[in-house]
């Protein structure tokens, strides 16, 4: 079990995954209201386009709050990137819950989409970063956990405000997206620092103190000596001239990390190719198609965002760090891949029959659906890249990821209505397809992550990794600890270090 003191932190920084499924889930309800369809439509109480706008320019805010994390969070440290993107979550609620015209709200969307850019990108980074090797999946999950939570929670809250009056039944809502976000700004002011980011500032002695604080042990050695291997790699960095930002752009798509660059955007990615985004965001519109509409397709919806919490609990409790990350990925989608499938079936088969055994089964598997995708993706999506890169492309590689995730956002939410309105059903066979494939590739190509420290990671995609070439390193520190420039503890780790090197 992960500290104590590791653990708060990891919430308090999570709670960037509660605004982020928080932020995404109110919308579906706040699309299901008939207050807010004549407020922002019309009369008509439609428009297809503008309602995929709404929903677009969410993604469209999240490709460019992804791609500003690269900068920023290694500029002014991790903890401060998710405390300015809480601040800008604040301003997203304020100006969306206020909103008079949909020019107003489509504004809000777009700024709580580059908050929750930032904090899908910074969360994990900062989360994996500080996490002991061995609980990083269960740590880093609990941002999925928070995900989930927050989603299941919009879901609720736009099922009561139903019973409300007017407006209120829309605006409550879409102010709820306040509160957390208020309490994350604040409480990352008072999460330490990433280790790591320490080390690549040279504050050292900080970045120890961190590292016996977090992982709950007060035996000094082992505090050093990870701390000299994170020190070391990132030293070796810089001497292949790693630091300069333009270098770093151009390296992640080089011939050596376009592999680590591709696969990360690719799981990150599968979760909009998975097909959960899609029925998140539409999920009235399929209930539509089965014959569930108004108060009762947003009950639907809420017990739909449990089935979500139910799946993480799950997770974190019998899959993170006990299953290997790539069968994880690789099963999950081949359940996913399933699991649509007699989706597919059912709504062809009883959609437009008025069959309510059928519907009900139909509703029933994407309930098991949002299980299954909780389970085996709401977190392991975020895991898996956060480990994959070294260190000056770690905040980049998920930026980078989160704008590729956006992009294919932003395609769905704009086809999806017009899809649904078109070929129904069929829609569905698009998920199947995707899932599929992206187990063949998961099973072939993905390498195995889990358990490893971030810079042993490195040498799994054949990066010179800084302890091979401890050897060199100990002849040096020994001249230094002679000359009363090294203290013994670091040269005892190096020893060590070496020994084991030597014996694997």
């Amino acid at each position: 079990m992960a500290n104590f003191l590791m653990l708060v932190v990891a919430v308090v920084t999570a709670m960037g995954g509660f605004t982020y499924g928080f932020d995404s889930g109110i919308v579906a309800t706040t699309l299901g209201h008939n207050t807010f369809k004549l407020y922002m439509f019309g009369p008509s109480r439609k428009n297809p386009a503008l309602s995929g706008a709404i929903v677009s320019v969410y993604n469209a805010g999240q490709a460019l709050g992804g791609l500003s994390v690269g900068y920023i969070a290694d500029k002014f440290s991790r903890k401060y990137t998710i405390s300015f993107a809480g601040f800008l979550a604040i301003v997203a609620g304020i100006l969306q819950a206020a909103a008079v015209s949909p020019v107003m709200l489509i504004i809000g969307r777009l700024v709580g989409g580059i908050a929750c850019g930032q904090l899908l990108s910074v969360v994990p980074v900062y989360i994996a970063e500080a996490a002991p090797p061995k609980q990083r999946g269960f740590l880093v999950g609990l941002q999925g956990m928070l995900i989930a939570i927050g989603f299941g929670l919009a879901n609720w809250v736009g099922y009561a405000c139903s019973y409300a009056t007017g407006n209120a039944q829309w605006r409550i809502p879409l102010a709820m997206q306040i509160p957390v976000p208020v309490f994350l700004t604040i409480a990352a002011l008072f999460v330490p620092f990433s280790p790591r980011w320490l080390v690549q500032k040279d504050r050292h002695e900080e970045a120890r103190i961190v590292l016996l604080r977090l992982h709950k042990t007060r035996d000094t050695f082992l505090a050093d000596q990870e701390l000299i291997q994170i020190g070391e790699q990132i030293k070796l960095e810089r001497e292949q001239g790693n630091t300069s930002w333009g270098i770093a752009l151009k390296k992640m798509f080089s011939r050596q990390y376009i592999r680590r660059t591709m696969t990360a955007a690719f799981i990150v990615t599968m979760g909009q190719l998975s097909g959960s985004s899609v029925i998140q965001n539409f999920q009235n519109i399929f209930y539509a198609t089965v014959g569930y509409t108004g108060q009762t397709a947003l009950l639907i919806s809420g017990v739909y965002g449990m089935m979500g919490i139910f799946g993480q609990i799950f997770y974190l409790v019998v899959v993170a760090d006990k299953w290997p990350r790539t069968r994880t990925l690789w099963t999950g989608s081949l359940a996913l891949s399933t699991v649509i499938a007699i989706c597919m079936a059912l709504s062809a088969t009883f959609g437009a029959g008025g069959n309510q055994d059928g519907a009900r089964a139909a509703i029933a598997f994407i309930f098991i659906y949002s299980f299954c995708y909780a389970v085996f993706f709401n977190a392991m999506i975020w895991v898996v890249p956060s480990e994959l890169f070294p260190f000056f492309l770690r905040t980049k590689g998920l930026a980078f990821a989160v704008f590729a995730k956006a992009v294919v956002a932003i395609v769905l939410s704009q086809i999806t209505p017009i899809a649904i309105a078109n070929v129904s059903w069929r829609f569905y066979s698009l998920f199947i397809a995707t899932n599929f494939a992206a187990a063949v590739i998961y099973f072939f190509f993905l390498p195995e992550t889990g358990g490893k420290s971030l810079e042993e990671i490195a040498e799994v995609f054949g990066d010179a990794l800084a302890s091979e070439h401890i050897g060199d390193i100990k002849i040096t520190k020994r001249q230094e600890a002679e000359n009363g420039e090294f203290n013994e503890m670091e040269f005892a780790v190096l020893d060590a270090q070496a020994k084991e090197k030597h014996a694997v």
